[in-house]
């Protein structure tokens, strides 16, 4: 083949791809302004959806913000932190409601969203108040560990459920504080509490056979098997690649691929397009769950990249933009492989954080 057929060939490529890149990037400005209909300055969160959803939604943001070179939503970020960081809870009789501070409340996993939201915010902005914000709510997550079931932090105060969601969560925010500067609580640094998590994470049993994520334990810390979310199976990803990164350890790599591969396999439907099992009936949280998946297997590719990734990733945000969003006002369902019938802002930012992945992949080789 002559020199000049082959850089011709490479061009052709090269300007496919920044196409390919481009329209995802149009999807996700598309999607990011419809989010934000539902954003609400006053409370910095959003109309429709709940507390850790915001947290999941403002990722998304922050994620779109890094990977496009946005500063259009930094305002926002801003104005969530600090409406936030000290919010009223409303309870059914007004003279209940509590104040939330620092991003700490009754459930651990939900401290865990906003452990990473803020981790982040500091890598986008490299404003140091929105690491130490996340420093001083891992310590409090950091209290939910006990020797029941031979460790592992709880779902809910107090002392209430052992799950793979909220671990994960503690795993992955404990590496990645690990890797900003360090620290320590209650007598061991970040990177022990990465790694006893890891370890009692194996040893749990909630990492099936199939490479399938259990959803968690019972009272009698035994398995309660057959229940499993898309979420799950993403956050334990970054965590084993932030733990290669620092470990080098190729064995930790080679199990987050077993995962990823294990649920662009069983956790779809028959065309490919990513299922939780729950569907179609999912609930205000469970419409949050795919687009976390598809952030995770995205940072996964970005470090360690397979075909099957991207040709995945790529897939599922072609279908939900053509057939889960509403072409009236861009507004898309929970439900990737069907026409939307209910939408907020929950199904939106998951949407987001996929066109987010499609964007990583179709800008690379």
């Amino acid at each position: 083949m002559k020199k000049t057929t082959v850089i011709v060939i490479i061009l052709s490529l090269l300007l496919h791809s920044c196409k390919k890149n481009e329209q995802y990037n149009e999807y996700a400005d598309a999607t990011i302004t419809t989010l934000q209909k539902w954003y609400n300055t006053d409370t910095g969160l959003y109309d429709t959806t709940s507390w850790w959803n915001a947290a999941n939604a403002l990722t998304a943001i922050i994620d779109y913000s890094r990977i496009t070179g946005s500063k259009k939503y930094l305002n926002v970020i801003e104005n969530s932190f600090e409406t936030c960081k000290e919010f009223e809870v409303e309870m059914p009789d007004p003279k209940d409601n509590w104040i939330c501070r620092n991003f700490i409340n009754d459930y651990y996993d939900d401290e865990g969203w906003w452990v990473l939201a803020w981790i982040d915010a500091f890598d986008l902005t490299k404003d140091d108040k929105y690491l130490k914000m996340a420093r001083i709510t891992f310590n409090d997550m950091a209290t939910g560990w006990d020797d029941v079931c031979d460790g592992g932090i709880y779902w809910k105060k107090p002392k209430i459920g052992k799950s793979a969601v909220q671990n994960e969560l503690f795993m992955l925010s404990a590496i990645r504080l690990h890797q900003r500067g360090g620290g320590k609580t209650l007598g061991k640094n970040y990177l022990e509490w990465a790694e006893d998590t890891l370890e009692w994470f194996m040893n749990s049993g909630m990492l099936n056979e199939k490479h399938l994520v259990e959803n968690g334990l019972n009272k009698q810390c035994e398995v309660s098997v057959g229940s499993f979310h898309t979420y799950n199976q993403g956050m334990i990803l970054s965590a084993l690649v932030e733990l290669y990164k620092e470990k080098h350890d190729e064995l930790l790599l080679d199990l987050a691929h077993k995962i990823a591969n294990a649920t662009i396999t069983h956790m779809v439907y028959e065309n490919g397009i990513l299922k939780d099992p729950k569907e179609p009936n999912l609930n205000g949280d469970a419409t949050q769950f795919k687009g976390i998946f598809m952030r995770h297997l995205g940072f996964l590719y970005a470090t360690s990249p397979r075909v099957a990734y991207k040709t995945f990733i790529l897939k599922n945000a072609d279908v939900i933009w053509s057939v889960a969003r509403d072409s009236t006002n861009n507004e898309i369902g929970g439900i990737w492989n069907a026409h939307p019938k209910k939408t907020d802002a929950s199904s939106q930012s998951s949407a987001l954080d996929a066109f987010n992945a499609a964007m990583i992949v179709s800008g690379s080789n």
